[in-house]
């Protein structure tokens, strides 16, 4: 082999080196990063839930006071 060839093959070794620590790293992480997801995914659907009755609350107001309203007469036309 020629010094050309022998320095890019090093070159691709180091490369090679490189991304081996680099999936190491990640390997690592993983766990760790599934573990903050499922703490996110329990926060989202608690929040998901709690914002669900919110409207539920809201909804039924609205429709009582519609009711209360029409039972008072409120959509009558005065004077006709």
């Amino acid at each position: 082999m020629d010094e050309t060839t022998r320095a890019e093959i090093e070159k691709l070794h180091g490369r090679i080196n490189d991304v081996k620590d680099r999936v190491t790293v990640l390997e690592a992480q993983t766990p760790h990063i599934k573990e903050a997801l499922g703490r996110i995914e329990k926060s989202v659907d608690r929040l998901n839930g709690h914002i669900v009755k919110a409207i539920w609350v809201i909804l039924i107001l609205f429709i009582g006071v519609v009711f209360k309203f029409t039972v008072a007469g409120g959509w009558s036309i005065p004077g006709v």
